[in-house]
């Protein structure tokens, strides 16, 4: 994780910095047309106030209107405005009120400006001539009664205008925003996107010169060490010829021709493990054909019947009628090593079972025993060389097994316990063609 990241901290860095740029300038630019939004609507309601207190003015002056006529001309002209009251009070009293007040809007006291949620309140001082009607009223809040004018007092009024004055240009102002905010990002996802391709083809490239030089010396030391086991082996046949020879002369001792049994012996064992070796060693190709696998599973079991029938263990062949594409030679050899692995496990009375399972269009070999089982700790190296958990075996046997599967882009898997058996699974075996359906 960490070499991957090193590999592509560059792009990731260069996006991080180019999306925090990105994000400033959008907020930066929102900003701004928030501000000049709010600068407008204070414009716009000084503009408004200065009107209506002209109008009030000029109302008042008439004389000859009455209380309830000038609040529908103010209201009138309100309904006109892009606002949705309008209040007028003088030390602390309510001299005119158009329009609608939302019941849980505070009014301010002083002059003031708030901007929120699209709904603006705006207030400020004017001053308008004392009319001839003016009173007091007891309720400071009650909006004074007159017959004719507001009965206005001299001084200073505050006028309160307030509404939802949602700003129509925001939607074009967001999409002014978004089409390049969009256009950026995808240009930037295209560019770091082809930017990684770029590092991970180089890094794919590397990596395959890596291994195509890896498996070079693996298959130069593979070559060397057939050869070292093909030379080594012809020697050992003539030890053991030689052997053969000296123990059939009738003048050998007893005691002497015992020995030459043991040398005998043990060099069928090491010819045994160098054959192995040159198998597992060996480079093959893959020759693939059609294959009968009941008529290949029965044939070795056949072949087999008598060492089992020997060891007095039950030999099942569970395989049904079917076609699969493999190579014949390779998949002879993984069955006989797979069985005998388990006939060698497994105790007099037990079973041996090999079976086919079909899975759409793959198909699954099953061995099962009821042997000894693999030790917990060999059971994740079980199919390494060298690896084996019986004291007699030289671990090259499912060692070769896992090579001819991986061959084929075959699976296996090894599931054992201790003194209940062990399962060997193999997948991924293709059907063939017409049998499929």
């Amino acid at each position: 994780m960490t070499t991957v990241f090193r590999s592509y901290r560059v792009p990731l860095a260069a996006t991080a910095l180019i999306v925090l740029a990105l994000a400033s300038w959008a907020w930066q630019d929102w900003r701004n047309f928030a501000e000049h939004v709010e600068e407008r609507e204070r414009h716009r309601a000084l503009g408004v106030s200065r009107m209506l207190t002209g109008a009030i003015h000029a109302l008042e002056e008439n004389g000859r209107l009455k209380r309830g006529e000038i609040e529908r001309i103010v209201e009138h002209i309100i309904r006109d405005s892009p606002y949705q009251f309008l209040v007028l009070e003088q030390n602390g009293r309510r001299i005119l009120q158009a329009g609608d007040i939302p019941a849980a809007l505070t009014l301010p006291s002083a002059e003031t400006e708030s901007f929120a949620n699209g709904f603006y309140l705006f207030s400020r001082k004017i001053h308008l001539p004392e009319g001839d009607g003016w009173q007091d009223t007891l309720d400071p809040h009650a909006i004074v009664s007159e017959s004719s004018g507001l009965g206005i007092n001299g001084g200073e009024q505050l006028m309160i205008l307030g509404g939802d004055v949602r700003d129509h240009g925001y939607p074009k102002a967001l999409t002014h925003m978004l089409i390049p905010l969009a256009t950026a990002i995808f240009l930037l996802t295209a560019s770091v996107a082809a930017w990684i391709m770029v590092i991970r083809s180089r890094l794919l490239a590397e990596q395959l010169r890596t291994e195509r030089a890896h498996s070079a010396h693996l298959e130069d030391l593979g070559l060397a060490a057939a050869g070292l086991a093909h030379e080594t082996k012809n020697p050992l046949g003539i030890i053991s010829g030689i052997a053969q020879q000296i123990a059939r002369n009738p003048g050998v001792p007893e005691q002497s021709k015992v020995m030459l049994e043991t040398i005998i012996d043990e060099v069928d064992k090491s010819a045994s493990r160098l054959g192995h070796f040159m198998t597992f060693a060996k480079q093959r190709e893959i020759n693939v054909v059609q294959l009968d696998i009941q008529e290949l599973a029965a044939r070795i079991a056949e072949i087999l019947q008598p060492e089992f029938d020997a060891a007095g263990v039950t030999l099942e062949v569970n395989c049904p009628l079917m076609t699969i594409v493999a190579d014949e030679d390779m998949l002879r050899q993984v069955l006989v090593n797979l069985l005998l692995n388990s006939l060698q496990a497994s105790a007099e009375g037990s079973r041996v079972e090999v079976r086919m399972e079909r899975h759409g269009a793959r198909v699954t070999l099953v061995v099962a025993d009821q042997g000894c089982g693999i030790p917990p700790e060999l059971l994740p190296d079980i199919f390494k060389p060298y690896v084996a958990g019986n004291p007699d075996g030289h671990g090259l046997g499912l060692a070769i097994v896992k090579r001819f599967v991986e061959d084929h882009g075959w699976t296996i898997k090894a599931d054992s316990q201790l003194n209940r058996g062990t399962v060997i699974t193999v997948s991924g075996m293709m059907l063939l063609q017409g049998e499929r359906d």
